[in-house]
């Protein structure tokens, strides 16, 4: 997934892609450019809220600690460098954690895939994709 710039260029990260095709040398690839939903869907907040926070939730509380599945929301923005806005006010950082709703589809993508690895690597959790 990438994004297209002002200057209408795609910005993806490219090595991924170039490892993967290097791994398909002489092979015929079919290229598909899809254009997804500036804001989160409807989907994507259900599958967020209703399906990911509980489960962290359940996983944080088996680890020893409870939160609120406010907190627990909180907690996760906090851990993915997605959720953060920085910038430069009065020569000093400023920064913030995002909501989710101001995340955009692209971006929401990006920091479901980070929970399903942070909830895999530190809580042992399994987080399945949504049918």
């Amino acid at each position: 997934m990438g994004r297209i710039g002002e200057n209408g260029e795609l910005n993806l990260h490219w090595d991924a892609l170039k490892e993967f095709l290097s791994s398909h040398k002489g092979k015929v690839a079919i290229v598909r450019v899809e254009l997804m939903a500036v804001e989160p869907t409807e989907r994507t907040r259900n599958y967020y809220f209703g399906y990911i926070v509980p489960e962290m939730q359940t996983a944080i509380m088996e680890a020893g600690e409870h939160k609120s599945k406010e907190e627990t929301d909180l907690f996760l923005r906090c851990s993915c460098p997605i959720c953060y806005e920085e910038k430069r006010e009065n020569g000093r950082w400023v920064r913030r954690v995002k909501e989710f709703e101001e995340l955009d589809q692209c971006e929401c993508g990006e920091f479901i895939d980070f929970i399903k690895q942070f909830a895999a690597e530190n809580y042992y959790k399994i987080i399945d994709d949504p049918f």
